[in-house]
């Protein structure tokens, strides 16, 4: 009995030994799924992919042919939001998916919104408890609690649109995006009506990543323009209530069909990049305060002003509007429309390089009502619009000009050529004489090379005239190569050349 017991338990032992292997790749599956359910609990950086924020499954899944969430209309649910991929609403103001697939561009605070072209955006929110964001059919809205995040914004949409408030700064990085909406702005960024005037809500630092080919359109029919006070104003494709940033080395086309293609309702800032205006039915960049270009490439199509700031003049500011590095190249078509046109004061310096084409009556290149100086960069006018009448008012009448000033020119340094070939349009006019014979608007001239050739006055300067350098020819065709008053210039020329045509 004892033999026997000894074989079976010998034998017992050789069957464990041969199956331990077995029993050792059991325990290992089992402990990798254990991590794995683990791992899904929602507890991962936001940048590593596959989480669902809020602890929920998440069944949005990434497709390169603009697929829609959730395989076909299903639902993603995050923590409470849903996402319909047939073009119904999706929320995530409860804690939205997060596909791994989108790009946030190494960013922190990064939101990524990808347009799917008929299908329902995709987004990242990491941050649904302080973002809210909501999409019907391809339109988002975002709305921020609290503090500064980045929207990485890509894909493209031929009927959608991002409006984002708060009162926040804001970033927008323009990563490949084409976004067209056919009711309203393509972007559009509103403020808390509350908080309006914090500083923190008063710009916006728009990125046009490198590389990478980006465009804003909007459509006309919508309601644009005449707005009434405290009403949500929208005026046109990319509009902001705050200041307006452009940054690095990508390229923006933007259309205004509406009114005006770039507008804010406070200062406009390029300091890099590519901007093209194709087509503007207003203004290609219009804002309410000053308008600052440090660099960039910037070429503007439209019926309605190039560029335009309403801000006047403010007391202890020297500089307002100031045009002081890139190209600038300006084309209008409109009747009264200007290239470059300002309430406030225009500086021209440093090494901008400006061409501006205007076509229409009445028309002007530079115009303020306040002074212009030039200290530096290159400047090229001509316009080829005659007079215009304003229909039914005979005492409303407006010649085309290069320059149109009310108050002072200032010319120390730089280069200007004006050209003018509609009749009666002068080259310079400097100042105004009011319906009391009383003139103001002062010339000086220290520096710098100005050619102008004209039709009618070459320079015409209602107050003082004094001219101690520059070189270059002031020329007119049929009359005075420099009118003004006798009493108020010495005569000097400097090494300016003058010829007077025939009156």
């Amino acid at each position: 009995m004892l033999q026997i017991h000894y074989i079976r338990v010998s034998f017992a032992r050789s069957v464990l030994f041969l199956a331990r292997p077995a029993v050792f790749l059991v325990l290992g599956l089992a402990l990798v799924a254990l991590v794995a359910c683990s791992s899904s609990g929602g507890d991962d950086p936001p940048d590593n992919g596959g989480k669902s924020s809020g602890g929920g499954n998440s069944s949005i899944s990434s497709s390169s042919g603009g697929g829609n969430s959730s395989g076909g209309g299903g639902t993603s649910s995050g923590g409470g939001g849903t996402s319909s991929g047939g073009g119904g609403v999706s929320s995530s103001g409860g804690g939205s998916s997060s596909p791994s697939n989108l790009d946030n561009l190494g960013l922190e605070n990064a939101i990524v919104i990808k347009y799917n072209n008929g299908s329902a955006p995709e987004i990242k929110n990491d941050y649904s408890g302080k973002v809210n964001i909501t999409t019907t059919n391809e339109n988002v809205v975002v709305t921020i609690s609290d503090s500064i995040y980045h929207f990485v914004l890509t894909g493209s949409t031929s009927n959608g649109s991002l409006k984002i408030s708060g009162d926040f700064k804001k970033s927008l990085y323009l990563n490949g995006v084409s976004i067209t909406n056919s009711k309203g702005p393509a972007i559009n960024i509103q403020n808390d009506k509350q908080v309006k005037n914090s500083k923190n809500s008063k710009r916006v630092n728009v990125h046009l990543v490198g590389g990478t080919q980006n465009l804003l359109s909007d459509a006309a029919g919508y309601k644009c323009k005449d707005f009434a006070e405290n009403e949500e104003q929208a005026k046109g494709a990319f509009f902001s209530e705050g200041k307006l940033e452009f940054k690095d080395g990508g390229s923006l086309e933007v259309k205004g069909k509406c009114n005006h293609a770039i507008v804010a309702d406070n200062d406009i800032e390029i300091e890099s990049g590519i901007i093209n205006v194709s087509e503007a039915v207003g203004d290609g960049i219009h804002a309410n305060d000053r308008i600052q270009v440090k660099g960039g490439n910037i070429t503007i199509k439209s019926e309605g002003d190039g560029i335009q700031s309403e801000k006047e003049a403010t007391i202890g500011v020297n500089e307002w509007n100031v045009f002081s590095g890139g190209i600038i190249n300006i084309q209008t078509t409109g009747i009264k429309s200007h290239g470059i046109v300002s309430e406030g004061p225009i500086t021209i310096k440093g090494n901008v390089d400006i061409t501006i084409n205007v076509k229409g009556n009445g028309s002007k290149g530079i115009k303020s009502k306040s002074w212009v100086e030039f200290l530096g960069g290159k400047t090229s006018i001509q316009t080829s619009g005659t007079k215009h009448v304003e229909p039914g008012d005979t005492q409303d009448e407006s010649n085309s000009a290069g320059i149109k000033l009310s108050a002072d020119l200032m010319f120390k340094s730089g280069e200007l050529t004006v050209k003018t070939t509609g009749e009666g349009a002068k080259g310079i006019n400097v100042g105004i004489t009011d319906k009391d014979g009383k003139a103001s608007g002062n010339a000086n001239i220290e520096g710098g090379k100005i050619n102008v050739e004209a039709i009618d006055d070459g320079l015409r300067v209602h107050g003082t005239l004094k001219i101690t350098g520059g070189t270059g020819s002031i020329k007119s065709k049929k009359k005075k190569a420099i009118d003004v008053d006798p009493t108020k210039w010495d005569g000097n020329k400097g090494s300016i050349t003058t010829q007077d045509g025939v009156s």
